[in-house]
């Protein structure tokens, strides 16, 4: 299989390009994927309450280790995309 897609990308430029969009329009869904989650999370975040007797630190730290998560992920597809950018 990956012999194949080597022999029909390498065939033609205008494939790669093809190919390179698609990629592009993967990961930038995959970035507002993120975002929004990352955005969901903040939100969470802003809404605990640590006076309440319901919330535990816990909760807390897990919500923000995924957020801290989200905010990596997001790193790493930013720079991604604009080195694909950049390379086609």
């Amino acid at each position: 299989m990956i012999k194949l897609i080597r022999s029909i990308l390498s065939a033609d430029r205008g494939r790669r390009r093809l190919a390179v969009g698609l990629a592009l329009r993967l990961l930038r869904l995959l970035r507002d994927i993120e975002r929004d989650e990352a955005y969901c999370y903040s939100d969470k975040l802003d809404e605990f309450d640590f006076d309440s007797q319901n919330v535990s630190r816990n909760d807390y730290t897990a919500i923000e280790e995924k957020y801290s998560d989200c905010e990596c992920a997001l790193g790493f597809l930013e720079s991604a995309i604009e080195d694909l950018e950049y390379a086609y």
